[in-house]
């Protein structure tokens, strides 16, 4: 008897410790921290391959093909050189596939130094980069709408361009750039982090503009517009950056209200009482834990917390059928700080989210959505719309 119970128990140990395993090597979604997505993805160290790495052409493949593009890296010619000069017309580019999405906040680059004989490198470049979803590539620009970054003046020092806005990419391409036709040599670095959320895009109606000084809507989205939407694309909602309590202050520059993005009650069809609606679309079906969203509260302007939230699941995208889940929010008229506001998703399976928020006020204001979630295994057909239950084991 003892030696039975001691091996159901050893069993449960040892099953324990297989789906603890399991659960370990999952890629949970958590909301995206910038303070924390600053690594250097693998251009010097080597962890993005040689295959990962080509471009449009080489001038001598073996010693300055793509494969040399590595920032800090000196070997055989030294950098990627392009065949032809460059000029104003952006057709050589270096292209790296990360393999996955990432967040990119950063690019470096430098010039050939080629053990001291080199004398090319890029005074200027221009970035393009493509994911899941997209049907062609999408030029970065910043917040002034500027496209061209600066690149290097010599061949040896290091030049860091920070990305305002940050780039959500499985691959990106650089694009040298000169006013004048120029020979040139690159090598870079690509830093960020591994977007583990999983949110491939989000569709929400465009923010509207209140009064002459505060824009509300998401000026980064990388999307299309389609009507009085905003698809396919992602932007100021998952950006990292927390808007203030006062939506009115301009904190880096970029504008007042920048962080926020927002929307009057009687802004669409049907008149007041109508919700914002809002579609996040995820790479494969997902098992939601919660969500959470930065809302803000100055309702002496008008500004509150949603005051009911429900969220419909969908594996298909076309059909949200089914039970939604829920949830209410106490409206507060005390306290005007902005505040995460977590909605609990009770495990609820799907790879579409539709989400509807009712105003408790004239105005609601977001300036994060994140989600946390596990990525399911299982076979699951588009008839699976209401998200409440695992396909059959079929093991």
């Amino acid at each position: 008897m003892t030696i039975t119970k001691s091996a159901n128990l050893l069993h449960q140990l040892i099953t324990i410790g297989f789906v603890l395993l399991f659960i370990s090597h999952l890629r949970v979604g958590v909301a995206l921290d910038l303070a924390k997505c600053k690594n250097p993805l693998g251009m010097e160290s080597g962890a993005i391959a040689d295959f990962q790495i080509t471009a449009s052409s080489a001038h001598d493949i073996g010693n300055v093909g793509p494969q040399h593009a590595r920032l800090k890296v000196d070997n055989n010619g030294g950098a990627w050189c392009p065949k032809h000069m460059v000029s104003r017309g952006l057709k050589e580019y270096l292209q790296i596939d990360l393999l996955q999405v990432h967040v990119i906040t950063a690019i470096r680059t430098q010039g050939r130094f080629g053990k001291g004989q080199g004398q090319e490198y890029t005074e200027a470049y221009v970035i393009e980069y493509w994911r899941p979803g997209f049907t062609k590539w999408y030029r970065w620009k910043n917040i002034q709408g500027k496209e061209i970054l600066t690149g290097n003046i010599n061949t040896y020092s290091e030049v860091e361009n920070i990305l305002q806005p940050i780039i959500f990419a499985s691959k990106i391409r650089l694009y040298p750039y000169s006013q004048y036709d120029r020979t040139v040599c690159l090598r870079v670095e690509a830093v960020g982090c591994i977007w583990d959320e999983g949110l491939i895009s989000y569709s929400i109606p465009k923010g509207v503009q209140r009064g002459l000084e505060v824009d509300l809507s998401d000026q980064t989205y990388d999307g299309r517009e389609e009507g009085d939407r905003l698809v396919g694309g992602l932007g100021q909602l998952v950006d990292g950056q927390k808007g203030n309590d006062n939506f009115r202050t301009d904190i880096h520059g970029f504008g007042k209200g920048y962080e926020w993005v927002g929307w009057r009650n009687d802004t669409f069809g049907g008149g007041v009482g109508k919700p914002v609606e809002m579609v996040f679309e995820f790479d494969t079906v997902r098992n939601f834990t919660s969500m959470l969203l930065h809302t803000n509260n100055m309702f002496s302007k008008d500004v509150q917390v949603f005051v009911r939230a429900s969220v419909f699941f969908s594996v298909g995208g076309q059909h949200f059928s089914g039970q939604p889940v829920q949830y209410s929010y106490m409206p507060d008229s005390i306290m005007e700080n902005a505040r995460d506001v977590t909605v609990k998703l009770h495990n609820r399976i799907g790879k579409y989210l539709q989400v509807h928020l009712y105003f408790a006020l004239r105005w609601i204001m977001l300036s994060e959505v994140s989600f946390v979630s596990i990525p399911v295994l299982g076979n699951f057909t588009e008839e699976m719309t209401n998200g409440s239950s695992l396909p059959p084991d079929t093991s």
